[in-house]
């Protein structure tokens, strides 16, 4: 099956699994059973995703170093993993699988291991010498793990860390307030000066190449009433880091006996991501949920203060052993809420990081989830996503019945009433613990909405839940687009659909652009910005000068006049945190009485900014937005003649638009958020469309390596069946 598309069968004991690639190379995997399914599913994503498969476990389990190369980046990366620890308690989370969900598992895995038994290593392995174990349960469970910490409860985490930076550097509490609308609780400043932080940043210029980097999303559902076949349509498009091969995702057909299913799944999971069966179809967003909390522990003599007593720390020792390099000793401690950043042998104020997705969050994944033949209906399918602990999504559906439903998923910790989850917890009072998890019934769902569409783009959904998950919302541009799109239209229909993912209309630039024209100069680039129609089009010189103008408006109003313009060329050049949270400092600059304009005002800092971002020669927007695909294991390491890498490429699009198109540094290496895949169902048809920003293959030497590239940079669908 490698390089063909004939049927390719493989005898089990009683079974035969047949793996056919159609001619865009996606695998079709047709048995009469889920156990010989799921063996196929394995032995496929094992043939085309090896690499990619092994890396992630290496990473995630904090081995890399010891299996693929001993260099100090690598070696960081190992360290952070260990102190994260996503394998504690995985063998007793396998202990919990039904036994059905057991079964599937164990046929994927042997699926994985024949691959891996009886054919040649890929190519990238042997070239380093790793021979991979054989795959486990356990090592599905820990991918699933990873997908839900990197990326997503990662950011959150990130951005709680750069509020206490704040903090320690003199903010005020007011301008502090107005860029996080969500915090709620008066701010010790003097506590939250004293903590010592310890910096717990990996290297991006690995870890985001391989890792599942998740960062943000839109999906959409339309029912009958607003769509030309009188039939509900939904489409999804996960937007993620874009500039790698293979991508993240790969792409399956699923026949067994009478029912079917189809769309995109993750290499180490047996999981349709985001498809449809013959019943029902679902698209996600990341939900934005706060799964994260950084308590401040009070230590002395390797002993925290708790309730009034000192208490010691457990401690755990790993042992990490590099290629070519001699043992690394680490020592960890751990307490009831998590795991120290720093040595307590010191007195003074550490944090803790409690992630609610740390331990006991894997069973349930796959308990509920890998069955697809059980997801009959938009309600079904709700009680079934809803429990599923992470990662926390916003999953949206639509059935062959006609019905349209949203459903919010994650463990979402229960906090004290006056705690917000932003800012710090004192660790040393029992009354600030997290008091257990809320219950998955009261986060937002929608079933059958009124305004007979729904949409998410990581913006603030709390509205729809008994509890509120959400305290750092994406800005809600994307949104406010999709719904002003199918407001316009009570015809919705498959090619009006195509139209939305690549749309490139910015309601930012929409907001920000009229507070800046009256102060335009009469110059050629104070016209053309005066003119610009807010299309982030490859050839417009608007949006490029709008992009010059809104960075000195960053590096003005929060920098010079704040903060310091060296902080905000961090934050734009080697953090994702701007990219993933711009709506916080958009809300600033949007509002005329901020005090983060003192001691002048609005009209002030924009006229600066205005100047500085003018003076710049004005070129189309597509010579700003180049950048390269490399490969996960080689990229940049062969000349371009041998394949691996694609360079020279330019995105569409801004942080603000339906397809996000961000291009960006971070640690020295030019990354991306953009749609990593676009997917559009018409449920009561057939199939779906969609295309993928790579191919089925992860080998260089396939045919399939990046087969379906061109279709996801000119806008053109395959059809799936």
């Amino acid at each position: 099956m490698y390089s063909s598309t004939k049927p390719f069968y493989i005898k089990l004991l009683d079974q035969t699994v047949c793996i056919q690639r159609n001619e865009h190379g996606i695998p079709t995997i047709t048995a009469e059973d889920l156990e010989s399914l799921y063996f196929g599913v394995g032995y496929a994503q094992a043939v085309d995703r090896l690499v990619q498969m092994v890396l992630v476990r290496a990473i995630a389990r904090g081995e890399a170093s010891e299996k693929f190369d001993g260099s100090d980046e690598l070696i960081a990366i190992d360290k952070f993993m260990r102190w994260l620890h996503l394998a504690d308690g995985l063998s007793a989370e396998v202990e919990k699988l039904t036994p059905r969900a057991k079964n599937i598992l164990d046929a994927y895995c042997e699926g994985i291991n024949t691959v891996m038994a009886k054919r040649r290593r890929p190519f990238e392995l042997r070239l380093v010498g790793h021979q991979p174990e054989d795959w486990k349960p356990e090592d599905c469970l820990i991918t699933a793990k990873i997908m839900g910490y990197i990326g997503l409860a990662e950011a959150q985490g990130q951005m709680e860390k750069f509020l206490i930076q704040l903090i320690q550097h003199g903010v005020s509490a007011e301008r502090i307030k107005a860029l996080f609308p969500y915090l709620k609780e008066d701010i010790d400043m003097e506590l939250i000066k004293q903590i010592h932080l310890e910096s717990k940043v990996v290297p991006d210029n690995i870890w985001a190449k391989v890792l599942p980097n998740l960062r943000a999303s839109n999906n959409w559902v339309v029912n009958g009433q607003r769509t030309q076949s009188g039939h509900p349509i939904l489409a999804s498009d996960p937007h993620l880091e874009v500039n790698r091969l293979p991508p993240i995702w790969y792409e399956m057909v699923w026949k067994i006996k009478n029912e079917s299913a189809m769309g995109i799944t993750m290499p180490g999971l047996p999981i349709i991501v985001m498809g449809r069966n013959d019943h029902i179809a679902w698209g996600g967003t990341y939900a934005f949920m706060d799964m994260i909390d950084y308590f401040i522990e009070d230590c002395q003599d390797e002993k925290f203060l708790y309730d009034g007593q000192w208490k010691p720390f457990q401690k755990r020792i790993e042992t990490i052993h590099p290629k070519k390099r001699e043992p690394i000793e680490l020592t960890f401690y751990e307490n009831h809420h998590g795991v120290l950043e720093g040595t307590p042998t010191t007195p003074g104020k550490y944090l803790t990081m409690a992630f609610s997705g740390r331990s006991g969050a894997g069973s349930e994944i796959f308990n509920n989830l890998l069955d697809f033949t059980e997801l009959k209906s938009v309600k079904i399918t709700q009680e079934k996503f809803r429990d599923v602990p992470m990662p926390s999504m916003n999953w949206l559906l639509c059935d062959t019945a006609g019905n349209i439903g949203y459903q919010m998923n994650g463990r979402m910790p229960k906090r004290p009433p006056q705690i917000s989850g932003l800012l710090p917890i004192p660790g040393w009072d029992s009354k600030n613990d997290w008091q257990g998890f809320e219950n998955p019934a009261d986060l937002p769902q929608v079933y059958n909405p009124a305004t007979n569409f729904f949409a998410t783009a990581n913006h603030d959904l709390n509205e729809f839940g008994k509890v509120k998950p959400i305290n750092l919302p994406m800005a809600p541009y994307r949104y406010g687009r999709i719904v002003e799109m199918l407001e316009t239209n009570s015809s919705v229909d498959v090619d009006y659909t195509k139209r939305m993912h690549y749309d490139l209309y910015s309601k930012q630039a929409e907001k920000l652009l009229p507070l800046m024209i009256p102060l335009l100069p009469d110059t050629e680039n104070g016209r053309i910005l005066k003119g610009w129609d807010c299309i982030y089009s490859p050839d417009s010189k608007g949006a490029m000068l709008f992009e010059s103008v809104y960075a000195n408006l960053l590096k003005i109003v929060f920098g010079k006049n704040a903060i310091g313009e060296d902080v905000i060329d961090y934050l734009s050049h080697e953090s994702i945190l701007f990219y993933e949270f711009y709506g916080n400092f958009d809300q600033v600059l949007l509002d005329e009485k901020s005090p983060w304009f003192a001691p002048y005002n609005q009209e002030t800092l924009f006229k600066e900014a205005i100047t500085r971002g003018l003076d710049v020669t004005a070129k189309p927007f597509a010579e700003t937005r180049r950048y390269d695909m490399l490969n996960i294991f080689l990229g940049g390491k062969f000349p371009g003649f041998f394949g691996f890498d694609m360079k020279g490429l330019s995105m569409s699009g801004s942080r603000a638009t339906i397809p996000q198109g961000q291009v960006y540094r971070s640690a020295g290496r030019i990354t991306s958020f953009a749609p990593s895949y676009r997917m559009i169902v018409e449920i009561e048809k057939s199939g779906m469309w969609s295309n993928l920003v790579g191919g089925p293959s992860g080998s260089r030497f396939s045919r399939w390596y990046k087969s379906d590239l061109k279709n996801w940079m000119t806008g053109k669908y395959k059809k799936l069946e």
